[in-house]
């Protein structure tokens, strides 16, 4: 290692590489270098080992606040479509409490998108009052837009939601916080994929008889598990019709003739 001492507006030179380092500033213990080398030549941080080339490296525009707002919106309009879509179907199978729980929801997403757009911290609106106890469903979905527009539906549905954002995560909770009634799983996750989620759950006694239902874009018969209380109880395909999903999911859940 070569010690060297430089005072302000000193160069260190690299003919090889066509670049220079030169001390810009001095306060207190942080010394400001300046950098100047080829596009070619890649500068990095040493405490940001995976960071990308900050020489040379496009630097991302950031979004404006007008693609945020609309970010926003579209999301929440999708929200609304899938709410009104329900909601069709509760009305005309004359099911009227669980048509205005879905309402309050509805209204309770409107109003969390006027303050959002008035600048108000956007806090989780809580969840509608179901006509009957809300059964409690994990969702594992590890895109975080589909995660919220599905949470945010079963939650429109009458369903008490958590989320994971993986596999790992999903373990995680069922080990700390408890078997919910339902969970709800993809199966293209990072870290702890769909089914080895699902092997490691039917392995421990202690989360025996949870429902496991398989949310994914890919067939059943890409993986090697079974069907029933061994493996997965059920499976949908994505993209997910709303109406079914809910009805089924109630029926999965409590099989009675009044649902």
């Amino acid at each position: 290692m070569l010690v060297l001492s430089r005072r302000v507006s000193e160069k260190i030179l690299f003919p090889g590489f066509r670049a220079s380092v030169q001390v810009l500033g001095i306060k207190g213990s942080t010394v400001r270098l300046g950098i100047q080398a080829p596009p070619e030549v890649k500068v990095l941080r040493a405490e940001l080992p995976d960071r990308q080339a900050e020489w040379g490296a496009p630097v991302p525009a950031p979004r404006s606040e007008a693609s945020q707002i609309a970010e926003l919106v579209d999301r929440r309009l999708k929200i609304a479509g899938l709410g009104l879509g329900l909601l069709r179907g509760q009305i005309e199978a004359g099911c009227t409490e669980d048509a205005l729980a879905i309402v309050a929801g509805l209204t309770e997403d409107l109003q969390l998108l006027q303050r959002r757009l008035a600048g108000a911290t956007d806090q989780a609106a809580p969840p509608p009052c179901p006509a009957r106890k809300a059964k409690k469903a994990l969702l594992v979905e590890d895109n975080a837009n589909e995660r919220e527009l599905l949470a945010r539906f079963l939650r429109l549905g009458g369903f008490e939601v958590d989320t994971a954002g993986d596999g790992a995560d999903a373990l995680d909770y069922l080990r700390t916080r408890g078997k919910p009634d339902i969970l709800l799983l993809d199966m293209g996750l990072p870290r702890c994929d769909g089914p080895t989620t699902v092997r490691a759950i039917r392995r421990d006694r202690a989360l025996a008889g949870l429902k496991i239902v398989a949310v994914s874009g890919h067939a059943a018969e890409e993986y090697d598990l079974g069907r029933g209380p061994a493996g997965i109880d059920r499976w949908f395909s994505k993209p997910v019709d709303p109406e079914g999903l809910i009805r089924d999911l109630r029926r999965e859940l409590d099989p009675s003739p009044d649902l």
